[in-house]
């Protein structure tokens, strides 16, 4: 190879190494942003455990386990009233009476799911709605700041 094409070849291996180093640097996908918060949540008979229990505003993804023998929802409800306070009629939480952001029901005992929720800074409860379930403790305070 002559001096002539050595030289020329080396600014196109220089822009070339720029580009690689400058397409590795970037960050992570568009899911790990700075408001995006993943929330474990075990349900079993009959009690809700979210862990943590605080996140930060934006997408909160609760993964949830059911651990229990029974079958099980989840349904995440803002609310400024105690987590055991929410209005009950026949076994169960009258949806129109409560402000339900999201749920996911019919969880089968050993199964998990997985519920992305937007929400803002407040209170919420994190129930499981079937009949009974909600009166035997299956609530739990969550907070978003």
């Amino acid at each position: 190879m002559s001096a002539w094409v050595m030289r020329r070849s080396r600014p196109s291996m220089l822009i070339g190494v720029i580009l690689l180093s400058a397409a590795s640097c970037g960050g992570g996908s568009a899911a790990s942003g700075a408001n995006a918060s993943d929330v474990s949540v075990t349900l079993r008979d009959f009690s809700i455990t979210p862990d943590p229990s605080s996140a930060d505003a934006g997408t909160i993804t609760f993964d949830i386990t059911n651990d229990g023998p029974s079958t099980h929802e989840f349904a995440v409800v803002r609310t400024d009233l105690a987590p055991g306070a929410l209005p009950v009629e026949g076994g169960e939480i009258p949806e129109d009476k409560v402000d339900i952001i999201d749920e996911a029901e019919d969880i089968a005992p050993s199964t998990s799911t997985s519920l992305e929720v937007q929400l803002s800074a407040g209170t919420y409860v994190l129930i499981c709605n079937l009949p009974g379930h909600y009166q035997s403790g299956m609530h739990a305070a969550f907070t978003v700041r």
